[in-house]
């Protein structure tokens, strides 16, 4: 019965400094009577896919960057007081997009140099940690109005750094390594970093179990209440969309690679073709793209008001809070009007 083999890497070159190579294989300890055939294989990158990639870059870049200067706008002729949790973060998230989208990216096929890509990585893993660290920062503040930072961001912060620094190792090693040694092999290597992968994924189950509770908790407090119930409802279905999205995603590019060793450093390479790249970046650009028009107060909205968020959306800011829950001193007497 025969069996085929996993692929195993014997070469690669990040840039070509000549015209021509030679490679001379020899394979040592292998039975010729039990292998049946051995199949090599050269890939390399398409020129028009680069050009592709370079393109759709370069206009996400200004999409996110006219997006982040149009918010601002937008924000600037109320205080920063009278602003709600999600607006707060939104500016964050715009700027950390900006980058995520990355500026520095052509100096990667302009530089024989690991840092870019390296750079590349750090600033993707950033952004998506700042997302992870927004969700839990929304779900557990829009049952709070007192937000101190020592008990409430520290904590989230711990958790979401851990996964930062796990990732980033995971996915800077190989690139440096790649970079020093041509014929580096990470599913030979990968024994090293166990730790690290398996620190990784309880922190990783850990972070979706957190999120769950306080997604369930914010619904059973707050689902009856007016406006609050409009945030997490227009919380949850974005959040839901771009998460349901990208596990379908990930899940048509790796298929049963996901529980492989190697599955955390690949998810920082290359894409493989045009539409797996458009898809992840089209799918985080719009997600922020659409929160930031939705948070962004309307045209008519009165400085005085009321409800001084976006009205169209009816989304109540911190000071609103107090209305409805009563002030700080009343903080321990939390009666909704109704």
């Amino acid at each position: 019965m025969s069996k085929a083999c996993n692929e195993l890497i014997l070469f690669h070159l990040n840039f070509l400094h000549e015209n021509k190579y030679q490679f001379k294989i020899q394979l040592n300890g292998i039975d010729e009577t039990k292998t049946k055939s051995i199949q090599f294989s050269l890939n390399t990158f398409n020129p028009k896919y680069t050009q592709f990639e370079l393109a759709f870059r370069f206009i996400f870049l200004i999409s996110s960057i006219i997006a982040t200067c149009l918010f601002t706008k937008s924000m600037r002729r109320f205080s920063i007081l009278d602003w709600s949790l999600e607006q707060r973060w939104m500016i964050v998230l715009l700027i950390f997009l900006v980058f995520y989208n990355d500026p520095f990216y052509p100096l990667t096929f302009l530089t024989d140099n690991s840092f870019p890509t390296i750079l590349d990585g750090i600033l993707q893993a950033s952004f998506l940690c700042t997302l992870l660290l927004f969700w839990l920062s929304v779900y557990h503040g829009i049952r709070q109005n007192v937000r101190r930072f020592l008990p409430f961001y520290c904590p989230k912060i711990f958790l979401v750094s851990l996964l930062w620094i796990f990732s980033i190792v995971l996915s800077s090693a190989r690139i440096v390594q790649e970079f020093r040694d041509p014929m580096y092999n990470l599913t030979i290597d990968i024994k090293q970093f166990t730790t690290y992968r398996v620190i990784f994924y309880i922190v990783g189950i850990f972070y979706i179990l957190y999120l769950l509770f306080l997604i369930i908790r914010a619904f059973g407090e707050l689902r009856n209440m007016p406006y609050f119930d409009v945030r997490l409802k227009f919380t949850t279905v974005l959040m839901l969309c771009v998460v349901s999205i990208s596990i379908t995603i990930t899940t048509l590019r790796f298929g049963s690679g996901i529980i492989e060793e190697n599955f955390v450093p690949e998810l920082a390479s290359r894409y493989k073709n045009s539409v797996e790249f458009l898809s992840f970046y089209s799918l985080i650009n719009l997600y922020l793209y659409t929160m930031a028009y939705v948070y962004s107060p309307a045209k008519n909205a009165a400085i005085d008001s009321l409800f001084r968020d976006n009205p169209t959306f009816s989304m109540i800011n911190d000071s609103d809070e107090d209305v409805v829950y009563g002030s700080d001193h009343e903080a321990s007497q939390l009666t909704p009007i109704r």
